[in-house]
This record gives C-alpha cells, structure tokens and sequence, in this order.
C-alpha cells in the first residue's frame, strides 16, 4: 500500500480480546485478536496482523490506545509501593474517608484497602489557610530528614499539602528538595493534578495516581521499544478516561486519567456512528468479555462527571459518565449458598476464557450458554480462536443444571436471563435513576456479545429501537482513531458571588487557554481549531455540593456573571425541582475543556449490491425463547448484507467480530453504513 504514513489506527486491549481499527484513504477495517496476560503481547499481535494485511512497511501517522492496565491494576490491588506527604495532623485523611456506607446495615462491611498503608503516610509541619495565605512555614529540614529516611522499597511519592490548591508553593518546596536530596522517584502533586477543594478526593486521586505511576510507566517502557520495532518512529496517543487521547508522555505522568481509557473509547465510537446516521440520543450498551458497559449519549454529546468511583476510591477527574458490571461474555456461571443461580461478576478472561474456547477452561459461562442455544457458529473461528467446542460448553452449562434439575436448555436460557438483568439494572442507574425515560432513546449495542442481546434488553426497557453498529465487535477501535485530544483544567477559587466579576474570570480562563495551545502544540496531533468551552461549578451558600453550568460563549462581561447566576439558577430547578433566587451564592470552580480537533477516518460504507439471499449461510436450529422453543432459523454473512436489506425475525447475523441476535418480534433492516436497525414490538 503507498501513502503508509496517512494510515490511523485504533488499538482497544480488552479482557478476552485485542481489537484494531485502521483507516487509509476511504477503506476503513478492523481485526481481532486474542488478548493476552501481558498487554503488551496482544498490542504487538494485533500490530503483526495489520502488517501481515497492509504490508511490513505501514507506518501509522496516528496510534491511539485503548488500555485497561491501569483500571487492571486497581481492581487488582497490585499498584507500586508509595509514599504520601502531607500536613501535619492530616495523614489519616486518605483511611476516614466520608461517612457514606453503601451498606447501611451490613454490620461487616469493610472499607477499601488504603492506597498508602499508615506507615508510609508522612507529615511536615507546614500549613496554609482557606484564603491561600502562609499561616505556618514549611519546615524545610524536616522535609530533608525525611528525604534521606524514605524506605527502599517505595517506588512514588504523592505531595498533598491542606490547601494547596489555593497557593502551591509548599508542595512546589517539597519536591524541589526531594530532587536536591536525590530521591529518584516519580513526585505527584495535588495541585497539579486537580487543584481543586475537598480534601480528601484529591487526596484519593492523588494517590492513586501516583501508585499508578510505575505501573503505566513500565507498560509504555516495555511497549514503545517493540512498537518502533515495528512501526518506526509513530506517535503514541492512549485514550483517557474523558473521551479525548492524550500523549504517552502525559499518561504516563498522570495515569488516573487512563482509568476509565476503554469504556470512553466504545462510547465515542457509539457517538460516531450516531453523527452518521442521524440518531443523537443513545443509551450504548459494550459488552465484552468480561463486563457491560452503559452510557448515555444526549443530543450526540457524550455526559461526562467530574467524580467516577473504581474499587470505592473516589477519582475526581473528568470522564465519560459510564456505569460498569461484571456481565461478559466471559461471566462465569455458579450457584450461590442459598441454592440459585448467579452469574458474574467473576470471569474467566482471555485465559482459559470460556469452556467453549478450547483454552483450558472447565466453568461454565454466558458465551457457552450462548453456543449452546445455537446464537454461536460452532463451525466458524472467531478472533483467532479455534472452532469453538461444543461438548466443552455442553459439559460446563450442566455443572450448574443438574445441582439445579434444569435441563441443558433450561441452564443456558436461565444463564442468559440473569445476565440481561444485570445489565437491564445497569441501563436504569443511567436513566431512570437520573430521571430519563430511556423510551426515548436507541439502545446501541456492540462490543463481541452485546448484538446477542441489545434488542431483548431494548424490549424489557420499552426502548423501540436497537441498533447494531457495522463491526461492532471492535467500535471501540473505530473510536480511538478518531477520538480527539482533550485537555482539561481546574481551579478551585471559593468565593461568595459578589466577588465574582468578568476580571477574574477571564484571568483563570485566559491562563487555562494558554496552557491548552502549548499543549496541543506539543502533542502535534491537532488537525482542526482548537475548541475551548468554559465552565462554573456554583451552589447555594450553605449546600455541600455544587452544580457544573456553562458559560456563555464570548469575553466575559458583567453579563456572562449574571447569566451564569440565572443558567444555575434554572439548572438546580431541573435537577431538584426548586430554585432559590433569593439565596446568596459561592462560585467554588472554574473549569475549561480545550478540544484540538483530529481529522475523523471515515466509518465503512456498503459497497454490496443485490439482494438477501447472496448473504445467507443456511439455516441453523436455535433456541429462541421459551415461547418458541427450537426453530430453524436463517444465518446471514454480514459481511454480504446488501444496503436496505430487510431481515427476518428470528435470524442471526455473523459479523468477523461479533454476531447479531434478531428475536421475534423485531423488524431489521440495514442502512448505508452496514449498520442493522432494529425496530422493536
């Protein structure tokens, strides 16, 4: 292929699977690997096959990833030795937490463990105040003592000093001297990762970022010098956890934004896609290997939150409002000590993976419950996988029949039933419980086994329409390649609202917008202006939390601060039912996100002409529902599926990367771009 340079790709690293998407020109593919224990290993595979596609001398112009080594290694516990320097008298800041019990009657509930065990939590005699004014100096030989007494096994060091989101100089102090003293590790400072109020979440995310640090920074170190192997000198970008790519150097530096990488980037190919065919309000359901993913997608705007929780740590950074359970295709089946039937959260990974997959796995799974039923191709290799076993996944399902008195059948169907209320729960955390009727929405399902189940779940929501994305399977890649780079900044201020003027405003944005141009500057990824939208975080005098509004676009003016009193005013109205005109107000944040555009890769387009009946397969015995019992069922090639091809229901369609599931009741056809819509009864 001429022209490499010009080639995108999008590689997304999941549980079970390793997907990439390119883009050259018009011609847009993708392909599956298996993933594997390493992350690295799998990247390099999917690399690897893309040469063996396009040629050994591709060299992309744009490499995003999708990565969950961070997100991994939190849930895992396995994070780097650290070390956390705070102010005198707060070292237990990060064990008391907030009073919140998610359990309120579980008389044993236990907290998360703490990222920095007590004996490595540090303090200094230092301290300033809620005005950002030096009360106590910072005892500048106690940080010297305690520099030349850190532990050899600590491998990060997290500085976060009371108020220093206010004024950073102490934090500034401490870690200029600990590079005086010659402490060769990586220093993470509060003020710079989120100089924002409320102690102990940018104590939380601070830390985590900082145990992160090594972890991420080895992954990239034993990534990079294999990849230019490969590749040559092609930049690397990862996806963060708010939707936009970031450079390896940044990632590296601030890991916590990769946590929530993979989710953000299904949910931005999912937005893509809705862009292409019109439709802007989507509920997206990725469901991969090991989890479900879900979010919601508002007059094509993906919804972000300031705060996200991962293994009930709190993480105060911006990311792609994504709810997550343990409901895969690799979900492992089991029976619970009451005697009934559960499934997930556990999984059974990439390795063995499901009973079906030949890899050594003996528990029983969805994907095996799935193949069972008939929804699977026995016959066909997917991913890279062998054909899939049926025996296997028949012997695995009845480990938890028979205890049970199902039937074979009865086992499978009763597998699939409670995953999909695992996942039904999850749609509802981020809509009905945030007061949206998801009947007004399209459920868009993809990842490898969500089109197995988007229109079933479509229907037990009273959702009217599912769609099923054209490679689905991988959307996530197909998102990284055109994901651009987002950058976000904040500033705590805590000031009542009648301090508040266009003067201060302006100063802080103006000083968020010259930091985002040398950044963008330096990524070198920027094809399109650069974006910026402004916010305030404002409450009520009194309240313990504020809401995010806008600004107005334009030069702040004496305007712009009334009409962000009155958009507040009206957005906790909707939120809460009232307003308060007559109560005074605090500004406590201003916020910007900048937005260097990239060129957006193409979506594949269907170039087959003609009619059905070239793209059917043959007919296949499928276990419907228990209504309909067994039927012989039609199998279709998606790969042959003509533009505006109506398909009957019940029918399966077999994509590379994923297979589609239409049930009874159902009329689908497919559009321009390969994607199967689905009206539901």
């Amino acid at each position: 292929m001429n022209d490499q340079g010009k080639v995108l790709v999008g590689v997304d690293v999941g549980g079970t699977f390793t997907d990439l998407a390119w883009s050259h020109g018009d011609q847009t593919g993708v392909l599956k690997v298996p993933s594997t224990r390493d992350q690295e290993l799998g990247f390099l595979a999917a690399v690897a096959a893309l040469q063996s596609r396009l040629g050994s001398a591709v060299s992309p112009r744009r490499l995003v990833h999708g990565t969950t080594v961070a997100t991994n290694t939190v849930l895992e516990e396995n994070w780097a030795p650290t070390v956390l320097i705070t102010t005198e008298g707060f070292a237990d800041v990060l064990e008391i937490g907030r009073q919140e019990r998610p359990e309120l009657y579980d008389l044993f509930a236990q907290r998360p463990t703490p990222i920095v065990p007590q004996g490595l939590r540090l303090e200094v005699p230092e301290r300033i105040d809620c005005r950002g004014e030096v009360l106590r100096p910072l005892d500048e030989q106690a940080v010297r003592r305690l520099a030349r007494k850190l532990p050899r096994h600590v491998e990060s060091v997290a500085v976060v000093l009371l108020f220093s989101f206010l004024n950073d100089r102490h934090e500034r102090a401490i870690r200029r001297i600990l590079e005086e003293e010659s402490v060769p590790l990586p220093i993470t400072l509060s003020s710079e990762l989120l100089p924002e109020v409320r102690e102990y979440e940018r104590t939380s995310t601070t830390v985590l970022s900082a145990a992160l640090r090594p972890v991420v920074a080895g992954y990239l170190q034993r990534l990079l010098p294999k990849l230019r192997g490969r590749l040559g000198e092609t930049a690397l970008l990862l996806m963060s956890s708010s939707g936009g790519v970031l450079a390896a150097e940044e990632a590296a530096r601030a890991p916590a934004r990769l946590l929530f990488s993979g989710p953000a980037g299904g949910v931005e190919g999912a937005r893509r896609v809705g862009q292409e065919t019109g439709i802007r309000d989507m509920i997206t359901l990725d469901m991969g290997g090991t989890s479900a993913d879900v979010a919601l997608i508002a007059h094509g705007e993906l919804q972000l939150s300031p705060e996200q929780v991962i293994a009930g740590r709190p993480v105060r950074l911006p990311a792609v409002d994504v709810h997550t359970v343990g409901a895969g295709g690799g979900s492992i089946a089991w029976i619970d000590e009451g005697g009934g039937l559960r499934v997930g959260p556990r999984s059974a990974g990439a390795e063995p993976g499901p009973a079906c997959y030949r890899r050594g796995g003996e528990e029983p799974t969805v994907t095996d419950a799935q193949l069972i039923l008939g929804r699977l191709p026995p016959e066909r290799a997917l991913g890279g996988l062998p054909n899939l076993d049926v025996g296997a996944a028949r012997a695995a399902v009845a480990r938890v029949g028979e205890p049970l008195g199902l039937t074979l059948d009865q086992a499978a169907w009763g597998i699939l039933e409670i995953v999909e209320s695992t996942m039904e729960q999850a749609i509802r955390v981020i809509s009905v419980r945030r007061g949206v009727d998801p009947r007004g929405f399209t459920l868009t399902a993809f990842g490898g086994t969500g089109p197995l189940h988007g229109a079933t779940l479509a229907r037990k929501l009273g959702m009217r329409r599912a769609l099923y994305p054209a490679h689905g399977g991988a959307l996530s890649a197909l998102g990284l390649m055109g994901a651009d780079l987002v950058l976000t900044y904040v500033r705590s201020v805590l000031l009542p609202w009648s301090k508040v003027g266009p003067q201060l405003l302006r100063q802080v944005l103006e000083e968020f917008r010259g930091r985002a141009a040398d950044q963008l500057a330096a990524a070198a990824v920027q094809d399109g202006p650069l974006e910026l939208q402004a916010a305030a975080d404002i409450r009520y005098r009194g309240q313990g939390f504020e809401l995010t509004v806008r600004l107005p676009p334009g030069k702040p003016s004496a305007a712009t601060v009334d009409a962000l009193a009155e958009e507040f005013h009206h957005a906790h109205e909707l939120l809460y039912g009232f307003s308060a005109r007559e109560e005074p107000l605090d500004l406590v944040s201003l916020r910007l996100t900048a937005v260097g555009a990239s060129g957006k890769p193409p979506l594949p387009r269907v170039s087959v002409q003609g009619d059905l009946r070239q793209a059917a397969l043959n007919d296949r015995p499928i276990f419907v529902d228990p209504a309909h019992g067994w039927s012989s069922c039609p199998v279709f090639d998606r790969r042959l599926l003509p533009a505006g091809a109506g398909l009957p229901a019940p029918s399966v369609v077999e994509g590379e990367e994923s297979t589609c599931f239409i049930p009874p009741g159902t009329s689908a056809k497919t559009d321009h771009m390969g994607n199967l819509i689905l009206e539901v009864a």
